[in-house]
């Protein structure tokens, strides 16, 4: 049946009797607002239910995810014999005392010990996992924060700098832009209005020096002359110099995408600049303009300008005089910042200015920093000018400090490994390889793609953390106490 109705008595419940009595001597509006106040109070108990079934099944989850942490850790072997120290097999009486935690040529341990010891391994692996887990999830949430600034940064050029470049290029809140890094995407278009044309180059004339290039190459070997010979030997350092450059990234090494078009650029650049030709070190400049610039002829046109900088173009003419300045102006800046490292430098190691300083003025600092640090310190070089090439070398100098001061004896050695150091990083030093970072993660060259990370011979600068904690270095280098 379907019930007692309302008002009768339920055989299974008398006290319905009383509820319904009650109920009938309300007026309409008193029952309304009582059924609601019950249907409320019953909503919120079904709700306090689920919350604490809710609460129940999450701890059984999380007791049961710590028993399964626990369960998968995995207890050391039990120490047989090693044939080294022990060379005899263990008797079938040791193998019944064995234990995990003491070798097997040693006395037995206590089983008692051994459970103690082997409680406190499982505890250790246990936190050495949660930290591992907090280490990571920190990394992931460090990661997630940069990739927002970098796209909040990419949408500050894109609608304020580039659309008002010539107003807003000389403000301080826009020079703040380029010190926290040019977002790899519009890092060539950057670079590209900041260096400018002021030798008013175009596509047409670095495809006349190429082929003038090309010409000089396809003369017979026999063809007599000392311009042509003096050519040829240019042409020669620069197809072994290319596959120096980034070994890493694999890009300009033979068979390399990007080979034949670095060659390219650096031989048009000989032909245009025939006063100067090709001197060693160049290749790391033009492989870093390729890697930034969509075409050929615009990663020419600013090498060029670049080089045409008072800096860079004192140690390609060989000026003397502008280079003894920018030499006494890095070693007072590097003495005021770091005195001791100074002392031991020239004193100690008795180097000269030229020896300290020399390898990283001519490259514009590619001879030893990884890509990531290096287009960080163009970025602010292309506006600011030379003065950022100063701070940036003693900055170097000051995270190379633990590896520069290991030096201690006044003698060829050292001085010779010293040299190694600060011309072209761990590479002829012989220190280890340094880990890169994954390089820029949108950084395109019309080589195409993502560049991969990987192993290079670059300076080891961890002391100074990432590319950010780096470029921190590089603007206190800059500061006068």
């Amino acid at each position: 049946s379907a019930g007692p109705e309302r008002g009768q008595i339920s055989p299974r419940n008398p006290r319905a009797y009383s509820y319904n009595n009650m109920m009938s001597d309300l007026s309409e509006e008193a029952k309304i607002i009582t059924e609601a106040l019950e249907f409320h109070a019953d909503e919120r108990q079904r709700q306090r239910g689920e919350r604490l079934q809710s609460g129940l099944s999450s701890l059984r989850s999380s007791e049961e995810s710590k028993r399964g942490s626990k369960s998968t850790i995995e207890l050391p072997p039990l120490q047989k014999s090693n044939i080294m120290i022990d060379p005899l097999p263990p008797s079938k009486e040791k193998e019944k005392v064995l234990t995990r935690t003491r070798p097997s040529w040693l006395p037995p341990k206590d089983q008692k010990e051994e459970k103690r010891h082997l409680k406190e391994y499982k505890r250790m692996m246990a936190q050495a996992r949660e930290a591992d887990k907090r280490r990571a999830a920190k990394a992931a949430s460090a990661k997630c924060e940069k990739d927002n600034t970098r796209e909040t940064l990419q949408q500050i050029w894109d609608e304020y700098v580039y659309p008002n470049w010539d107003n807003v290029i000389n403000e301080t809140r826009t020079r703040e832009l380029w010190w926290r890094g040019v977002p790899p995407r519009i890092r060539g278009s950057t670079w590209q209005r900041a260096i400018g044309n002021e030798l008013a180059l175009s596509e047409e004339t670095y495809k006349k020096a190429l082929q003038r290039a090309k010409d000089v190459r396809a003369r017979p070997e026999g063809d007599s002359g000392e311009t042509n010979k003096r050519m040829r030997d240019w042409f020669e350092a620069i197809d072994a110099d290319a596959s120096k450059a980034f070994p890493d990234l694999n890009l300009f090494q033979v068979g390399g995408p990007l080979r034949e078009t670095l060659i390219d650029v650096l031989q048009a650049y000989s032909m245009y600049r025939s006063d100067v030709g090709y001197v060693s070190g160049l290749h790391t400049i033009a492989a870093l303009l390729v890697l930034q610039f969509p075409s050929p002829s615009s990663a020419f046109l600013a090498m060029a300008n670049a080089l045409n900088r008072p800096l860079p173009v004192a140690f390609l003419t060989l000026d003397r005089g502008a280079i003894g300045r920018t030499y006494s102006l890095a070693s007072a800046t590097l003495k005021y910042k770091f005195p001791r490292l100074m002392t031991h430098l020239h004193e100690t190691l008795r180097l000269s200015d030229e020896e300290i300083w020399e390898p990283m003025f001519r490259s514009l600092l590619t001879n030893g920093l990884d890509l990531e640090r290096l287009s960080r310190v163009w970025d602010c070089w292309v506006f600011e000018g030379d003065r950022i090439m100063i701070r940036a070398g003693v900055a170097i100098l000051g995270c190379l400090q633990p590896q520069l001061f290991g030096y201690t004896k006044p003698d060829d050695q050292s001085r010779k490994a010293v040299q190694d150091i600060l011309s072209w990083g761990p590479r002829q030093g012989g220190t280890r390889t340094q880990e890169r970072h994954s390089a820029p993660a949108s950084a395109t060259g019309f080589g195409g793609g993502q560049m991969a990370s990987g192993m290079g011979d670059y300076w080891m600068l961890g002391s100074a953390g990432d590319e950010d904690g780096f470029m921190h270095e590089v603007r206190e280098a800059g500061k006068v106490r």
